[in-house]
């Protein structure tokens, strides 16, 4: 198991240690976890099985996800690890919908700093189509979100979004590798202003700016709890 404490050079394929208490000691076993249902969301829009064979499959899968639902706890664990990351957000933020590793709907996209720009790189696959053969828009403006808060992070001034820009220039292929750069345009204040783009090859597919405002950590984990007595109902 890789223990560093960069996020510098990570590959899709790093298993690093984690100091989220609901991954810290299972982070090989998690992984694997999550990458099968990964492959299952994927083989789920591709699959062609007539109708018997799709109930029979709809029974297996129920079972096991009855297993597994059996090992849910009520509350459900914080998906914000209470410390900060010793590998960038990948620890922070394990369960993230864009880069977290141990969640399926990501992909995810792998990120790391080549200052001063924050890069993420990823190539999709087609659970994120959107134009025929091309990505979904909203799937390009999550990833962004998250670019930009990395290169936020970086100039420590990371924070919710509370604009984002999207011009979409060109069409984002699926199956080709994408990278996503973003970088500090300025700061007034509390906000920071952060833009970026999408690159396929030489070929600039999408620009995007944002505006974030800075958040103590102490102010992001009272957000968590208020969202968590919410959903409690106390």
């Amino acid at each position: 198991m890789t223990d560093t404490n960069t996020n510098d050079n990570i590959t899709p394929g790093d298993i690093l240690a984690c100091n989220h208490p609901s991954v810290a000691g299972r982070e090989r076993e998690l992984r694997a976890l999550t990458d099968e249902v990964r492959r299952l969301i994927a083989v789920t829009v591709t699959n062609t099985a007539n109708a018997t064979d799709t109930v029979a499959l709809t029974e297996d899968l129920a079972r096991v996800v009855d297993r597994i639902a059996a090992h849910v706890p009520d509350p459900v664990p914080s998906r914000l690890g209470p410390d900060r990351p010793a590998h960038g957000a990948y620890d922070g933020m394990p369960y993230d919908v864009v880069h977290g590793r141990y969640n399926p709907l990501a992909i995810p996209v792998v990120m790391h700093n080549e200052q001063p720009l924050a890069i993420g790189t990823v190539t999709f696959t087609t659970p994120y189509e959107g134009p025929p053969g091309c990505v979904h828009g909203a799937i390009l403006a999550g990833v962004f979100d998250m670019v930009l808060t990395a290169a936020n992070l970086m100039d420590d001034a990371a924070g919710p979004t509370v604009e984002l820009k999207i011009n979409y220039r060109k069409p984002t292929l699926l199956h080709t590798e994408t990278r996503f750069e973003a970088w500090i345009e300025g700061r007034e204040g509390r906000v920071t202003t952060a833009a970026g783009r999408a690159l396929q090859g030489d070929t600039v597919t999408v620009e995007a700016i944002g505006k974030f405002v800075k958040l103590k950590r102490e102010q992001v984990m009272a957000l968590q709890r208020r969202a968590e007595e919410q959903r409690s109902g106390s």
